[in-house]
């Protein structure tokens, strides 16, 4: 058995041992049965017929060797039906690579049940690829077709998902383009080896773009390394995950329209639309579309947006680990808040995200209710409509400089 101090957590900017037993507090030992803190309160039991409430954030330390704890479960939620801490193991491989947890609410004699379905690599694999062919099929994704690839597992399954996708239909490969962006700190010029063996593999298009071919493709007046700069020097470097996403979205649809492709895709995962559907929840906005988004004359496709992030990981284990090793390690702190609660949803209940995504999407498309993206004019660029105007403005003025092609109109981004 292999004892606590053998493993270690490893974060963007440190890693670290899990917690002495000891150091564990009640609400943790909770969390660890699957159970919420805030459906208990705690009790210490003296021996003397009596009970002492004491915070669920008490360690196991600081309670008297000679005494007893009772955490005493206090709402209106049956556990003993629920049974969270139990869960059936379904092995479909000897040598699993990554373990998918499966609530089914009730059956017709009314029993929860709780599976842990552990996969091989290779069946991680036919589920997400088998997952991207049919979403592709079912919208009747025509090529040319265009895909960022980073050299992550996320964007590296739509390699093979969309190579099952051409094969089944009998199109052409040759009208699949993939681009990989290149620029110190944020993408590392390793991962473009890692794509480019997937797309060679896949008989796809690869392009790679550095920091001068990504000025090029964007008619920009410099580099975006120097544009980087810029930003991260006044917004701070926790601007890193916002401004790739912002520079992926823009070298993308600027390959649909060299390619004549009006179809982009990108590889957010599960995880990445549950954080922006809570973000937009507890901030008081309409979501942004999901699966598909139109952006311009673009419509940006989702093929893995309802699989898990550690499906996606386990498909390509090595090429994943090396991406995270060489991720630029900073993060807004916001932005980790909102994935922290992203993930923590379905670490409670499994597929909850799911759950929420899928009813909030059917309401969404019922009441055409989703957030409309409107365009600024003079640019490619989208605004939601939301945004202290000085700030946009200020932003605004600062990218004009860079894109000496776009004629912004301000007043369009209200």
């Amino acid at each position: 058995m292999v004892a606590l101090d053998q493993v270690t957590m490893l974060f963007s900017r440190s890693a670290r041992s899990p917690k002495p037993q000891e150091e564990l507090t009640l609400a943790e030992v909770l969390l660890a049965h699957r159970l919420p803190p805030s459906l208990f309160q705690a009790y210490e039991v003296p021996g003397d017929g009596s009970l002492r409430p004491i915070p669920i954030s008490t360690t196991l330390a600081e309670v008297h060797d000679d005494r007893q704890v009772i955490l005493q479960c206090i709402r209106n939620t049956d556990i003993d039906a629920i049974e969270p801490g139990k869960a059936e193991t379904v092995e479909h491989d000897r040598n699993p690579a990554v373990s998918m947890y499966d609530f089914q609410w009730a059956d017709d004699t009314k029993q929860p049940t709780h599976r842990v379905h552990t996969l091989g690599a290779e069946q991680a694999q036919e589920i997400v690829f088998s997952k991207i062919c049919e979403f592709l099929t079912d919208h009747v994704a025509t090529p040319p077709l265009v895909a960022g690839i980073s050299g992550g597992g996320d964007s590296n399954t739509l390699v093979q998902g969309t190579r099952r996708y051409i094969a089944q239909h009998g199109l052409d490969p040759s009208q699949v383009v993939c681009f990989t962006l290149t620029m110190k700190p944020i993408w590392p010029e390793s991962a473009t080896d890692r794509a480019a063996a997937l797309c060679a593999e896949a008989g796809f298009t690869h392009r790679v773009l550095h920091s001068d071919e990504i000025a090029t493709l964007l008619e920009m007046s410099k580099g975006p390394d120097a544009l980087w700069r810029e930003l991260s020097s006044r917004y701070s470097p926790d601007l890193a995950h916002f401004f790739a996403t912002f520079l992926i979205n823009l070298a993308g649809r600027a390959i649909c329209e060299e390619t004549g492709s009006s179809r982009l895709m990108v590889g957010y995962n599960r995880e990445d639309i549950a954080a922006e559907l809570l973000f937009c929840l507890v901030n008081g906005r309409r979501p942004m579309p999901y699966p598909i988004r139109r952006t311009g004359g673009t419509d940006v496709l989702m093929p893995v947006w309802d699989v898990p992030k550690g499906m996606l990981d386990a498909c390509y284990p090595r090429f994943s680990e090396e991406n995270y090793s060489e991720r630029v390690d900073s993060s807004a702190v916001r932005r980790s808040s909102i994935y922290y609660m992203a993930h923590g949803l379905d670490a409670l209940v499994p597929s909850m995200s799911l759950s929420l995504m899928t009813g909030v999407k059917r309401l969404m498309d019922q009441l055409n209710g989703w957030e409309q993206l409107t365009e600024i004019g003079g640019s490619p660029l989208m605004h939601t409509g939301y945004g202290d105007q000085e700030h946009v403005n200020e932003l605004l003025s600062t990218l004009a400089r860079y894109f000496p092609a776009w004629h912004l109109d301000h007043s369009t981004a209200k």
